[in-house]
């Protein structure tokens, strides 16, 4: 009988349940935030992002910042000629400028012109006709919907540097007055997520770290930038694992935003310090589990390893009571079995399930069993490498 091949070690990445005070009433940080929604996406005729000035745009109960001035990107006319050379998109027969002049033509109100260019649009990105789909956004009114599908169709087109610009754009937008509820731009990226539109979801979760920020509890703010970092790993994997291009824009853009949700995180004020010390241990967990994602092993150790050293620092002998310093000595470990030191990666296994063991926040009682068991799968599998 064939010696069965050993499986490959298990990342330790959980979302923690915790439980803060805001107004009085206790709540779960994000509960109900990231709950799939029955709702398919392709149910949905019309999203509706909220602009500055629509009437659905709403305020939340955050303290007032003065409005930033939006600047809006569009391609340049030097950057519309370079960029034929790198184009390598098929021409079809009928263009979108076509389509925009026969609407144009048409005797229609502005709303449903709107609802017919988007229609087209939605069109033309379906079916990977990213140049066209360019060309028909950028005649539309300046808004959060117009940047955020300018910058998808700039990443699938390689033009990373015009995507950034777009991004930069949205997130002023969003982030002006008055600015949208945050719980509605996350179960916009839910949806997206469901609906595997990872870019548009990664592009969002940028967005929705700036807007926790505002957010006048501090603690809110640090557990909703954790979550978003939660979700934009998750996202960053899924993307690594399409390969291609798709991995490309995982290494050299998710990997530089779920970086700078830890350095917001970081910048929060007033939060208690024990809280985001641990919040910031589980964001460092995050970021290396994304390097890890796209095969950047070193990197992902030096961010445990940070993390590890975070929680020594702050809570001494006391970071055994934490399940992320088990989940950072876990990934220690992986990182090290990755890298072919099997001694190493035995040995932070083994400290992973004695801090698992101690930990005293566990969301559940099955969620501790189930970590311990990957724990000991990882070690078990380690082992057997090492015999070899």
């Amino acid at each position: 009988m064939a010696e069965r091949e050993p499986q490959p070690p298990v990342i330790q990445v959980q979302l923690p349940a915790i439980t803060v005070h805001y107004q009085d009433v206790t709540k779960f940080a994000g509960d109900k935030v990231w709950l799939k929604t029955d709702v398919k996406a392709a149910k949905i005729r019309q999203v509706v992002v909220p602009t500055t000035g629509h009437p659905e745009a709403t305020q939340s109960d955050t303290s007032q910042h003065d409005s930033i001035e939006t600047n809006v990107f569009k391609e340049s006319e030097e950057e519309k000629v370079e960029k034929s050379s790198q184009n390598t998109e098929p021409t079809t027969p009928s263009s979108s400028s076509d389509v925009t002049g026969q609407i144009a033509s048409m005797n229609l109100s502005d709303g449903m012109m709107n609802f017919i260019a988007f229609e087209n649009l939605r069109h033309l990105m379906e079916n990977n006709k990213f140049l066209e789909a360019v060309d028909l956004i950028e005649e539309f009114l300046p808004s959060p919907c117009q940047q955020l599908m300018m910058s998808e169709c700039y990443f699938q087109l390689g033009r990373e540097r015009n995507a950034l610009r777009c991004v930069e754009a949205l997130q002023t937008m969003m982030t002006s007055s008055p600015r949208p509820m945050v719980g509605d731009v996350t179960k916009l990226v839910d949806i997206y997520i469901s609906d595997s539109s990872y870019i548009r979801a990664l592009i969002l979760l940028s967005c929705c770290a700036k807007l926790y920020k505002f957010d006048s509890n501090p603690i809110i703010s640090v557990v909703g930038i954790m979550h978003c970092s939660f979700y934009c790993y998750h996202v960053i994997k899924a993307l690594a694992q399409e390969g291609d291009r798709m991995k490309g824009i995982a290494t050299d853009v998710g990997l530089e935003m779920i970086t700078d949700m830890l350095k917001e995180l970081r910048s929060v004020s007033g939060a208690d310090k024990d809280d985001k010390a641990n919040m910031e241990a589980v964001g460092l967990n995050y970021v290396g589990a994304s390097y890890d994602a796209v095969g950047k092993y070193k990197k992902a150790f030096e961010c445990y390893n940070e993390g590890v050293g975070l929680m020594k620092k702050t809570f001494g002998l006391e970071a055994a009571k934490y399940n992320v310093f088990g989940d950072l000595l876990s990934n220690i470990g992986t990182a090290h079995a990755y890298l072919g030191d099997y001694p190493m990666a035995e040995s932070f296994y083994l400290q992973s399930l004695d801090v698992y063991e101690k930990a005293e926040n566990w969301s559940s009682y099955e969620v501790k069993h189930e970590n311990i068991k990957m724990s000991k799968k990882n070690l078990r599998n380690t082992q057997e490498k090492y015999k070899k």
